[in-house]
This record gives C-alpha cells, structure tokens and sequence, in this order.
C-alpha cells in the first residue's frame, strides 16, 4: 500500500487548453481528466506540488491553507486510482521488465516534450519564421554532436558485451549531421555559415549532459537512446507536419526532406530499440542501476526542455544573429 499519511505521487504532468477547460493529467500511458467542481486550480496545484513524500498530510494542510480533511481526501483518492508511489524492496529487476518500463516511460516523456509551446507556436504561425529556421539549425548541431556523446559511451563503456552495439551505433550516426545541412542549404543557409556556426547554450547543455551520462553510466546512456531516438508510431504524420509547417513559414516544402531521410535512416537502423538489444542477454539489472537510470533519463527530458526553451528565447530576439557567430579576440 502507499503512504497516504506522507503521500508520493507517481511522475505525472499536467495539461489544460485554458482554465475554462478541464485539466488533464497524464501518468505513463494513462490519462485522468480532472474538473473543477469546487475550489480553485491553483490551490490544487499547490497542494499537489507538496506530494512530495516529504510532507505529512497535517503540513500539507498548515502550508497551503486547505482542510487537513480535504488534503487526506485527495490522497486517499490518488491511492484508489494507483497514482501514488509505492515502493517495493528489492535488490534487482529483471533486465526485460526493465526495458519495457523504460520504453513506456520513455513514450510518456517523448509527448511531454512534443507538448513544448515552441511546437505548437510553429505550427499555428505565432511564432517568427526565424525562430523554425533556429529549430534546424540548432537540431544540426544536435545530431553534429552524436559522434561526441556517443563516442564518450565507447570510451567509457562498463559493460564489453555493450561495446560492439555501441561502435555499431558510433559508426551508423557520424556523419549524419550532412542531411540537417542539406536542408539548411534548401532554406537558403550558406553551408560555410552553417559550419562555421556556434550552438546556442541550449544545445551545448543538452550535448553535454548526454556526454557525462554516457561517462558516468553506460546502462541510463542507453535508456536515454529510447527518448531521442526516432520512432515509427508517428513518422508519417510527424513528417508531413514539418512539411506544413516549413511552407507555413516561407521555406519549401522539400527542405523537411533530407530531415525526414535522417529519421527513416535512423527507424530502420533500430536505434530506439538499442537498449533492448543490449539487454537480450542480460538477466537483470540490479535496482540501484535502474534508478539511475531512471533519474539521468527524466534529467534529459528536462534538458530538451531547455533546448526548445532556448531555441525561442534566442531566434525570437530580431537583434540576434542567425547563425550564430562564435566571439573570437578581436570581437572585444
């Protein structure tokens, strides 16, 4: 049972269109529709970011002002729907329920970051065409930096049975960079301009943090493989999307091509299912790996996050420079 007493909820998000609509949260693969029928939204959020484990059900109440009765009522509830924490001892997990948990969560994670407003803000034309031609160029410096990451997990692989998939993986991503160019090249982009380009601070964060997971764990280095990687549930509708959305914008429709090839090569190369196949004959994977894992994987969820955060806050700005140019000696 769950410690309704000191309440945890499993990671959930929440969205809603407009506070006259319902909210929905959204917990794996599950949704729950919340409506307001007493209180205010606020008040429930706030009490909600207190079910933390932390707090009692007596401190969540003096914190935020709402009923000690009420607070209990809300977690008793979470508990009957399965929305709070419970943890289990055990010292490992087998290797293939691990996996399949990390691909689910990795689903839940993957539209939580297709949720991001600089998606939406693109496609429904709020956002400057500048900042779509900033969303390729920064994904080129992304995919430019798989040689980086993925080389740092050779490197610094824990597990040599793990060491051919990842060469493999090394040898398959190194120069696809080539194709973001290409279609850098289709939306007008001088190539020397793009190659000689700087990344935002968005995307450096991003890169290095993929970098010093791949040093420090090579098991959460491939989790994180099933979130970035491309998927063959919604390739299609995903690609004629970015299509729409580049025309939208001014650009031609056949710019999105060379992208959308990377993500065919990608699909059929397996690369979202690396960490099942590492994993084949592994029997289990001890709880404290999993963890880990977990955690360095949800860190990269928040990293793209802050890559998409950026993207809008730098191509938004008229006075930037598009690309980016590095600031040498003489720029003092």
């Amino acid at each position: 049972m769950s410690d309704t007493e000191f309440p945890r909820l499993r990671h959930c998000t929440f969205r809603w269109e407009s506070n006259a609509t319902p909210m929905t949260m959204i917990v794996g693969r599950e949704h729950f529709e919340l409506s307001e029928k007493e209180g205010e939204r606020n008040t429930f959020l706030n009490v909600k970011r207190y079910f933390d484990g932390r707090h009692s059900i007596g401190t969540i109440a003096e914190i935020t002002g709402v009923s000690a009765e009420a607070v209990r009522a809300i977690a008793v509830q979470f508990d009957e729907l399965g929305l709070l924490r419970t943890a289990e001892p055990m010292d490992s997990i087998p290797a293939d329920v691990f996996a399949k948990q990390i691909d689910q969560s990795c689903e839940m994670w993957a539209r939580q970051i297709g949720y991001h407003r600089l998606f939406s803000g693109l496609q429904n034309g709020e956002l400057r065409k500048e900042v779509f031609l900033g969303t390729i160029l920064e994904t080129y410096h992304y995919v430019k930096s798989a040689p980086k990451h993925i080389g740092t997990a050779v490197a610094h692989c824990a597990n040599p049975a793990f060491e051919p998939l990842l060469s493999q993986y090394f040898t398959e991503e190194w120069n696809h960079a080539q194709l973001i160019l290409a279609s850098l090249v289709r939306m007008g982009l001088p190539r020397e301009w793009v190659e000689d380009a700087h990344p935002i601070i968005g995307t450096w964060s991003l890169v290095n943090n993929l970098c010093e997971i791949a040093r420090q764990d090579t098991l959460a280095y491939l989790a994180c493989t099933a979130l970035f990687e491309a998927k063959d549930d919604d390739f299609a509708d995903s690609a004629e999307g970015l299509r729409r959305t580049a025309v939208r914008h001014g650009f031609p429709a056949d710019c999105a091509d060379p992208i959308i090839g990377h993500a065919e090569m990608d699909i059929a190369a397996g690369h979202v299912s690396l960490l099942g196949q590492a994993l084949q004959h592994v029997p289990f994977v001890t709880a404290e790996q999993a963890h880990r894992a977990v955690n360095n994987l949800h860190d990269v969820k928040h990293s793209f996050d802050q890559f998409h955060d950026q993207i809008i806050q730098y191509y938004t700005d008229i006075a930037n420079y598009i690309p980016r140019v590095k600031v040498d000696y003489f720029s003092l």
